[in-house]
């Protein structure tokens, strides 16, 4: 438990770590004056002052923090270097460094994975969904397998691919269904490859007649997999970019469809199940430091790209928030009111502190509640 709390620690605070780092680049480079460099979050243990800024070290170890000069325009500060009196488009790529600091590094480590791999993922099938970029070839996963039932017997592992069943290539798990109930009290013969071990294996069984309730005839629980390959040599010099892309696009058509399914049976349920708070990540790569070096790559590649993407939505506390409020001032040449913005941003974080709680309840309950 110790190890993964530490690799947990290290790899949050390395992302927000470098997602502030880059809004310090920014502001230097735009001559913007930053106060404070931190590394960690307060209350400060050290700091030390180089030039015009600080740099400390902080007592929570998530991540750091850029403070910079004007940037809350409810104080009196000089003009001169200040953030708050920057042009739009210098307030615009100060905020967007941090977003593209965590999508580049996503894009760095989906070159790392998609390398080790052959350039080729496993993804899961969800509601149909279809990549923009790629090859795909669909299969058949075990994933749950029933104690003593036929599969357990005939050696199904979990992570199992489904290649062939008897000889016949299928699928589509409904097709592998009703494969399987055409063929109880018949021995079938399955090629199956298992994911994480990589050999092919030959597997002899016979589906039951009278399953147990809740089994059905083999005993196994089924889903579908997508093979995504990355072949061209166009593909493969940006399949750091394309897989970035894919991924992006999954998760907004993913998002979309729960939303859907949420307002169709009038809950949150589906939405929030597909979302998760610092337990929930905890408890991922605690399971993906069992998966091996390049799976915790992947996670981290995600968890960069989750970052950014989150970074970049219209909504308060985050850099998209404020940058519809850099958009306002462009389009009509001055900021928004005051008071406007100081509301939103107060309903805001109350929103999102509300959120981040339920988010927490609702990952406690579901990884440390029997």
């Amino acid at each position: 438990m110790i190890l993964e709390l530490i690799v947990f620690i290290l790899i949050l605070s390395f992302l927000i770590f470098i997602h502030e780092f880059f809004h310090f680049l920014a502001a230097k480079r735009a001559n913007v004056k930053v106060e404070e460099f931190g590394f960690g979050l307060p209350p400060r243990i050290f700091g030390k002052k180089i030039g015009e800024t600080i740099y400390s070290i902080n007592l929570l170890p998530f991540g750091g923090f850029v403070r910079l000069y004007g940037e809350d325009r409810y104080q009196e500060v000089e003009k001169e270097r200040s953030f708050i009196s920057q042009k739009p488009l210098v307030k615009a790529k100060i905020l967007l460094a941090g977003v593209t600091a965590n999508f580049l590094l996503a894009i760095l480590f989906f070159y790392i994975v998609l390398g080790l791999e052959n350039f080729s993922v496993f993804l899961p099938s969800l509601f149909g969904q279809k990549f923009l970029f790629g090859e795909e070839s669909q299969y058949i996963v075990v994933g749950n397998v029933a104690e003593n039932s036929p599969a357990q017997r005939g050696g199904i592992k979990p992570y199992d691919l489904i290649i062939s069943a008897n000889g016949k290539k299928i699928n589509n798990p409904q097709d592998f269904v009703e494969f399987v109930h055409q063929q109880k009290g018949k021995e079938i013969v399955l090629e199956v490859k298992n994911l994480k071990e990589g050999e092919k294996r030959q597997i002899k069984t016979t589906p039951r007649e009278h399953p147990p309730k809740g089994q059905g005839p083999l005993g196994v629980a089924i889903s579908t997999i997508v093979h995504l390959e990355y072949k061209s040599l166009s593909q493969k010099i940006f399949s750091g970019f394309l897989h970035s892309l894919n991924i992006l696009d999954y998760s907004f058509k993913l998002f979309g469809r729960l939303i859907k399914v949420s307002f169709e049976k009038k809950t949150i349920q589906p939405i929030a199940e597909s979302v998760s708070g610092p337990v929930g990540i905890f408890f991922l790569v605690k399971i993906t430091l069992k998966e091996g070096v390049g799976a915790l790559l992947n996670l981290i590649a995600l968890l960069s790209l989750s970052l950014g993407l989150i970074n970049i939505l219209p909504i308060p506390a985050t850099d998209g928030g404020r940058l519809i409020f850099v958009l306002y001032e462009a389009l009509f040449k001055k900021p928004i009111p005051e008071k406007i913005e100081r509301n939103f941003n107060l309903a805001g974080y109350i929103v999102l502190i509300l959120l981040l709680f339920l988010i927490t309840f609702k990952d406690i309950r579901q990884f440390l509640i029997p």
